[in-house]
């Protein structure tokens, strides 16, 4: 509740911010308010449902930003239509305030108990958390840290026009929308182990594609298979987290891994893959990302069997 208090009056108040030094603070409590939602919603879906669900519901919960991705946009378009792009935060700012009166009548209130509060300390403790931070961070610069960077890699080094290669892109996420529900199913019935080394190993290859890929169709492939399957480690790593640790420890680990793993992987990528290009071409990023990722896949038989 407090999460989308926060993030609905820092969407109110970028209607009034009149320079850039108040849009990036207002912006900079949206990230605040927006970063306390995960490690608070996993916990209580996992109380909510049984362990044998987990996979099911927490997929279907992350469906959510595969949606977001595909419909945001097109509902800025539509606003915008109608209204200046500052009124447009004030619907944000309203469904995030509806958000919070409907967890305040209809979540649980989980505490856990004096006794079995976990700390941060005792999560830093864990090789398991190190792991896990580690494959997040991996897998956020396949999925996101690639995204502002691939419309720029297809223009300027694989000569492809601007709205073709924008429409290409954007179809090629489509796909992650639906694997991300499939993955949470395999998760139950196979295993999280397994699931996140072939979504991890699979994404490095095609990202490794990506940057070798002389025919179009080849490219697109290399696209589509990226785009499906790298958005499914995050369900499945939210699992296997929830199944090792107690609910006191939940929060803190998934907060601080995810933490660590959005700021390595989606703060770093885009302007190392920039660096690089500016130095050599965007294929040679693509390509030592890629092998990185298929490297660190094999860390995952460290992760406890969940």
């Amino acid at each position: 509740m407090l999460g989308f208090l926060i993030l609905g009056i820092s969407l109110f108040s970028i209607d009034y911010a009149s320079a850039y030094f108040s849009i990036s603070i207002a912006y900079f409590f949206v990230g605040v308010g927006s970063g306390m939602y995960l490690p608070s919603a996993v916990p209580l879906l996992t109380s909510s449902f049984g362990r044998a669900n987990w996979g099911k519901a927490i997929s279907f919960h992350e469906t959510a930003a595969s949606f977001s991705i595909l419909s945001v946009p097109i509902l800025a378009a539509l606003l915008l239509r109608f209204f200046q792009w500052r009124e447009t935060f004030l619907f944000l700012s309203t469904f995030c305030l509806a958000a919070l009166f409907g967890i305040w009548a209809f979540a649980p209130n989980l505490k856990p108990t004096e006794e079995s509060k976990g700390s941060v300390l005792q999560v830093f403790k864990r090789s398991d958390f190190w792991i896990m931070a580690v494959l997040w961070g991996f897998a956020s610069a396949s999925s996101m840290g690639t995204y502002s960077v691939i419309p720029l890699f297809l223009v300027k080094e694989k000569g492809i026009g601007l709205e073709i290669a924008n429409t290409v892109f954007g179809l090629s996420r489509v796909g992650g929308f639906f694997i991300t529900m499939a993955a949470g199913l395999l998760a139950d019935r196979f295993g999280t182990r397994k699931i996140l080394f072939l979504t991890l190993m699979i994404t490095g290859f095609a990202t490794m594609g990506l940057a070798v890929a002389p025919p179009l169709s080849f490219l697109v492939l290399a696209l589509v298979v990226q785009g499906t399957l790298g958005p499914a480690f995050f369900p499945v790593g939210m699992v296997s987290i929830s199944k090792t640790t107690s609910l006191a420890e939940r929060s803190a680990f998934i907060g601080v891994s995810i933490s660590i793993g959005v700021v390595s992987g989606l703060g770093l990528t885009p302007p190392l893959l920039g660096a690089v290009a500016d130095a050599w071409n965007f294929a040679l990023g693509l390509l030592a990302l890629g092998l990185l990722i298929v490297l660190a896949s094999f860390l995952i038989r460290k992760l406890p069997s969940a």
